[in-house]
């Protein structure tokens, strides 16, 4: 029989850092953010006057506060790479 966890919310944000596997971890700038019901998509400015854009599921996006201005990482974690030409 499952059993359900009780616990207090500050309980569970007692971790200020989280570490995570991923090598390609980019610091950025959040510089836009266009919600959609399902997914919104993340525009965020890189060095170098650079952007990596990111689509994540609104639920997230809401999760962790995103806004204009919030400064984030993107974290790149991929099996392949693809090539193309012209």
């Amino acid at each position: 029989m499952a059993q359900k966890l009780k616990y207090n919310e500050q309980d569970v944000c007692m971790v200020n850092t989280m570490k995570i596997s991923a090598r390609n971890q980019i610091p950025g700038t959040v510089k836009m953010i266009k919600k959609g019901p399902v997914s919104t998509e993340v525009v965020i400015s890189i060095a170098g006057g650079n952007e990596i854009v990111s689509s994540i599921t609104t639920h997230s996006a809401e999760k962790m506060n995103l806004r204009e201005g919030s400064k984030v990482y993107a974290i790149v974690k991929a099996s392949e790479v693809m090539v193309g030409i012209d």
